[in-house]
């Protein structure tokens, strides 16, 4: 019965907001200095976990998708690379088949439903992740790029680990990061007063293809 109550007061809370941010004004696009890049294929992989006094009732979470688009121009030199990419977030597929957690789809459901809620992504304001290069360094093919990652209409610097691999017409990206809740502006879902929560670490990992655009 204890357990049972307990239960119900996280699904009471759970449905808490808080209020959204104002918007604001995106940074303009970075300038192309070389070939043109178009990306054909993409997919971005994080992962969450619970914390709190009560995280064993949680669950870790894959969060995926495929639809991650946008260009990047080769600069010359490699510095002055430029990309401009966007992820829908309404993309994002909590615990596709074959991810490690056991949850239900009821739950499933009511996760990525928080997840693009009001209270952490805004989706329905700010449908878009948009990703801009201030600029790339390190080489030959591992570097680190300084991004603009613009979301809930606010953009926030963040640095970026990425493996680069250019094959004839065809670029490939790669790489693994973990970012913290905080780093991009939002506040870690929670329920019961903070004792059930998301943990502010976030797990990045992300691969793309890019096809030099003809002509470019």
């Amino acid at each position: 019965m204890r357990r049972l109550t307990l239960i119900l007061i996280l699904l009471a809370a759970s449905g808490c907001a808080a209020p959204p941010r104002p918007a604001a004004v995106s940074p303009p696009p970075v300038a192309a200095t070389g070939p043109t890049h178009d990306v054909v294929s993409a997919e971005v992989v994080i992962r969450v976990h619970p914390d709190g006094p009560l995280a064993g009732l949680g669950h870790s979470h894959l969060i995926r998708s495929d639809a991650l688009g946008g260009t990047i121009a080769l600069g010359e030199p490699v510095g002055a690379t430029s990309f401009a990419l966007e992820l829908p977030l309404a993309s994002l597929v909590v615990d596709p088949p074959g991810a490690a957690a056991t949850v239900n789809d009821d739950r499933r459901a009511a996760t990525r439903r928080n997840m693009l809620g009001p209270a952490l992504l805004d989706a329905d304001r700010f449908p878009l992740l948009d990703i801009r290069a201030d600029g790339i360094e390190g080489g030959p093919q591992q570097f680190v790029a300084r991004v603009q990652v613009g979301i809930r209409g606010e953009h926030r610097p963040i640095r970026v680990p990425v493996t680069v691999i250019v094959a004839g017409d065809l670029l490939t990206a790669s790489g693994r990061l973990a970012l913290s809740h905080r780093e991009l502006g939002l506040e870690p879902y929670s329920v019961a007063l903070g004792a059930l929560r998301v943990a502010e670490a976030i797990e990045v990992e992300f691969r793309l293809a890019a096809r030099r655009r003809s002509g470019a």
